[in-house]
């Protein structure tokens, strides 16, 4: 299936180059002109002068259009006239109003720029009727340009006669007759047309080819693009399956885990319009912190389910052991996503496992990492995994009201939770009560 956004970047950029190879046109006119000026050329300066304006203007159209649409209006990437395919018609239209210009107004041996047009329209994929029409219009184009060139071109107007022979047009319309007619078009139009034939054939198949080669490595990249998507999938599917784990020991804790992830999205999207974390939190490293977050207490699959379930407080030796379930979380992580070949997703989920109980004073468990030693996503998941264990109900405890939770977060800032965090999460409360409230 073409890759839509692809095509749409091939197309601007083959309008982009078009444009710039008109305004080089323009440019070299520009030095004809001077050249002419100062005597290095020997045509009449008002000719000259009025055909290198025609080709300017022609030239600087599309450009001008660009620039007005794009630059002035800040267009973003799709909204670029680039990518509209009227602009394509509008550039062709004016190459061709270029060569016209300079074959009828200098010299008919300016013919063999004809050649543009079609390599120009070769390089859009996929337009075979606009290809046509060029081809078309191009080999009616030869002719005419041909014809007028002997009719009104500078330097040799007459064809058969140099340059130090001028004809006023009233003399070449004289001397202009059926036999004349038939002599240009066997000597100068079927030879021009012959030659435009071959150079247009040899262009269109190298332009033809680097499609095709485009083309494949677009395929190419289409199968890595899906290869990647089925590994995300079965990424996400053993990371699913891990929770699930948890979740059959516990379905308090199954929910507490959904409902972490979710909040865990919202804070992390809340930092990332923050000046400070804008460049550090990117919409992929949210969506794996967020996956990662599934797996924040799979470590509590090794803790026994008489210190898991018990009802009421849990003495030192059973706290010490539940406090085992990070390191046993991150070691698990280690063992069985270690074959995902995600390193980045790996290093996360290892972190929030392993950390998402440390506090920002030093005093939390297992390494007693303090302040920004502890990883961004493991105090993500600090506050995430706290404010949801307050408002939840527990075999040990019941819940507390939202608003309560929502003031101890606020309060233990800069002891238990990193400031610049909760100062964001008092920014967004709103949205946490909402998706406290929400059923999952």
């Amino acid at each position: 299936m073409p890759n839509k956004s692809v095509y749409l970047y091939q197309e601007a950029r083959a309008n982009f180059f078009n444009m710039m190879l008109m305004l080089v046109m323009a440019f070299l006119g520009v030095i004809a002109l001077i050249l002419n000026e100062t005597g290095v050329f020997v045509a009449s300066k008002d000719m000259f002068r009025s055909t290198i304006l025609q080709l300017i203007t022609y030239a600087a159209i599309p450009f001008a259009i660009y620039i007005i649409h794009d630059k002035i209006k800040k267009c973003q990437k799709h909204d670029t006239i680039l990518e509209k395919p009227f602009f394509k018609i509008l550039i062709i239209i004016f190459i061709f109003f270029c060569i016209t210009d300079l074959c009828v107004n200098l010299s008919f041996q300016a013919t063999l720029l004809m050649a543009i047009p079609p390599i120009v329209v070769a390089q859009y994929k996929n337009d075979m009727k606009l290809f046509t029409w060029v081809i078309v219009a191009t080999a009616v184009m030869v002719p005419i340009v041909v014809y007028g060139s002997y009719f009104m071109g500078m330097y040799d107007a007459n064809l058969l006669k140099g340059v130090d022979a001028p004809y006023e047009l009233e003399d070449r319309i004289r001397n202009f007759s059926a036999t004349r007619c038939l002599e240009i078009f066997q000597h100068y139009v079927m030879t021009k047309a012959l030659c435009i034939a071959a150079i247009d054939f040899i262009a269109i198949t190298i332009t033809r080819r680097t499609a095709f080669m485009l083309d494949t490595q677009d395929m190419l990249n289409n199968v890595i693009v899906e290869e990647k998507e089925e590994k995300n999938i079965m990424q996400q599917n053993v990371i699913e399956d891990l929770a699930d784990v948890v979740e059959t020991r516990d379905l308090e804790t199954g929910d507490h885990i959904k409902r972490t992830k979710l909040y865990v999205n919202i804070l992390a999207n809340a930092l990332k319009e923050t000046d400070k974390y804008k460049d550090v939190l990117t919409d992929e490293k949210i969506e794996l912190m967020t996956s990662a977050a599934l797996l924040h207490d799979i470590g509590k699959i090794g803790v026994s389910d008489l210190i898991l379930c018990k009802k009421g407080r849990l003495t030192d030796e059973e706290f010490s052991i539940m406090k085992t379930h990070t390191t046993i979380g991150g070691e698990i992580i280690n063992k069985i996503l270690s074959d995902l070949k995600n390193e980045e997703y790996l290093n996360m989920a290892h972190d929030i496992a392993l950390c998402h109980h440390e506090k920002w004073n030093g005093a939390g468990y297992p390494n007693g990492l303090k302040e920004e030693e502890i990883p961004l996503s493991a105090r993500i998941m600090a506050i995430a995994d706290v404010f949801d264990a307050l408002i939840s109900k527990r075999c040990y405890k019941e819940a507390i009201p939202i608003e309560d939770a929502i003031d101890i977060i606020i309060k233990d800032a800069g002891t238990h939770f990193d400031p610049y965090i909760v100062e964001v999460f008092k920014t967004i409360t709103p949205t946490f009560i909402e998706a406290a409230n929400k059923k999952l």
